[in-house]
């Protein structure tokens, strides 16, 4: 792919998924704990081949547009800045059944639904985890707080499920 279609491929990907982010996932408020956070798919998508300064650059910049629209002060920042630095650790953390070549991606498609749906579990708590405490800056209800994580984590996992079926195709037909 030339890299011209590359970067408007994921620069509108960006666009797209802080928009649903703002004007459709933030009104969903299940019994005032589920609210998912699909935004964060993009880091998820993102090229193997992609440096990880531009990985950590790009989920600092996810995180704060979207603390932007929302009126949170730095949150999303940080636990999107964290999912992104640590995401090769996850990525190489997760056996694969297939080999990493450069025409594949970290995408449902590509890597199959076990391996897919670990690294997204995993990014997911990891931000949730980090999102969560920081907003209640307290240890206080810990396990209430446990259970919001862990109810925003299985929901949005399958949210970012869903659009990975609907919208990410194997990246050889990109």
């Amino acid at each position: 792919m030339q890299m011209s279609k590359i970067y408007v491929k994921y620069t509108l990907s960006f666009i797209l998924l802080v928009l649903c982010q703002i004007f459709l996932f933030d009104k969903i408020n299940l019994w005032n704990i589920v609210t998912p956070m699909v935004y964060i798919s993009f880091i998820f998508s993102l090229p193997y081949q992609t440096p990880s300064w531009l990985v950590i650059l790009l989920g600092f910049l996810m995180g704060l547009t979207v603390d932007f629209f929302t009126g949170v002060l730095g949150i999303h920042a940080l636990a999107t800045l964290i999912i992104a630095f640590i995401r090769p650790l996850v990525i190489y953390m997760i056996p694969l059944r297939v080999e990493r070549e450069e025409h594949l991606y970290p995408i449902l498609y590509d890597m199959k639904f076990v391996w897919y749906m670990q690294y997204a579990f995993l990014l997911t708590l990891i931000h949730h985890l980090v999102f969560f405490f920081i907003d209640i800056a307290s240890f206080h209800n810990f396990l209430r707080t446990l259970i919001v994580v862990l109810a925003n984590t299985g929901f949005t996992v399958v949210c970012i499920f869903i659009i990975q079926i609907l919208f990410y195709k194997t990246s050889k037909r990109y």
